[in-house]
């Protein structure tokens, strides 16, 4: 299973973010707080409660980012920080968050949990994971079908419709909204970035999840993530 499905289909495609959470705030206004860059992890927690993993998406009638590299032949490899080549990502560590250390998922580039959430064993998460494609790879058309992967999840409910963004200067897109997993109603946002590279087109994709009402969180979070976060080719 490749690294964007996984996500998708674990719950990818890595960190929306203002992606601004489900339409909640302004993806140009966010506030200005100290924050810490997180680099590779290093954290060991001696919680058992790992990061949310993106939600399986359900068969749906949206084309996906998957569908578009299935049609063209395009390679997909999935990318670990400080990988020779990769670009630099500087994902901005909001107050409140820390780094999911041995918690993250080990297909994810990062991920971070909040600290005081009220469900300890579900706390609200940021996931990204990074991938490189090598092909015919249009970067239009990777951010066209990228919000498909929310648009199949279950019972999704957009909360606004996909948004044109930007993080660090590069071309992103964005969504957010509800869906439904093991009965219970959660809310995710989604933000996807291209990058392009000398040896390919590198895909940035981070989502926030929690269980519904507990955006606030996710807002503040996604807020400094999207004003600090720095990328460098």
């Amino acid at each position: 299973m490749n690294k964007m499905t996984a996500v998708a289909a674990a719950g990818l495609t890595v960190v929306s973010l203002s992606f601004t959470v489900v339409g909640c705030g302004s993806s140009n206004k966010s506030e200005t707080k100290t924050s810490t860059s997180t680099s590779t992890s290093t954290e060991t927690s001696t919680s058992t409660t790992k990061a949310e993993p993106s939600p399986t998406p359900a068969a749906g009638h949206s084309k996906t980012i998957q569908d578009y590299l299935k049609e063209n032949q395009i390679t997909e490899s999935p990318v670990k920080r400080g990988e020779a080549g990769s670009p630099n990502i500087d994902l901005a560590t909001p107050p409140g968050w820390s780094d999911a250390g041995a918690r993250t998922p080990d297909w994810a580039y990062g991920a971070i949990v909040f600290d005081t959430p009220k469900v300890p064993n579900d706390p609200p998460s940021i996931v990204a994971i990074v991938s490189k494609l090598t092909g015919n790879v249009d970067p239009k058309k990777v951010l066209e079908f990228a919000p498909g992967e929310l648009q199949n999840l279950p019972g999704f409910e957009s909360l606004g419709e996909p948004s044109e963004s930007t993080l660090s200067g590069f071309d992103a897109v964005q969504l957010g909204g509800n869906y439904m997993k093991d009965g219970k109603k959660r809310i995710i946002a989604q933000k996807t970035v291209v990058i392009p590279g000398k040896d390919g087109l590198y895909v940035l994709k981070m989502s926030a999840d929690a269980l519904d009402g507990q955006e606030g969180p996710l807002i503040d979070a996604t807020g400094i993530i999207d004003e600090k976060t720095t990328i460098t080719p």
